[in-house]
């Protein structure tokens, strides 16, 4: 899976590309993640629009992600959720943590 950052004045949108599951994406997101907070990020988008599928062990990292952002003083949106992704967090209830926006600009316009 490959992960492209990109800043937006203080925002941090990480949209990763395949899939986030077990020894692949998850592990991927986790350091993208720390990397960016190192850097002092603390807002962020996490673009799933170019996500196919999602496991359990990504679906985790998801959680932990945002996590560690909050302790961290920050927050992170999530947008461009396909009907399956939206699907295992409605299934899950976790649709009820998030933040969750149609596309990257709307969850960016939602931090200013």
């Amino acid at each position: 899976m490959k992960i492209h950052v990109e800043m937006q004045g203080k925002i941090c949108t990480v949209i990763p590309d395949g899939d986030i599951k077990l020894g692949e994406g998850d592990l991927a997101l986790r350091d993208t993640i720390h990397r960016q907070l190192a850097t002092g990020c603390s807002r962020f988008v996490l673009n799933l629009a170019k996500v196919r599928f999602m496991d359990s062990a990504g679906l985790g990292e998801v959680v932990a992600c945002l996590k560690r952002v909050r302790e961290s003083g920050g927050d992170l949106k999530l947008a461009g959720l396909n009907q399956r992704v939206t699907d295992l967090f409605t299934l899950t209830k976790l649709i009820a943590i998030f933040d969750v926006y149609a596309d990257e600009r709307a969850a960016i316009a939602a931090f200013v």
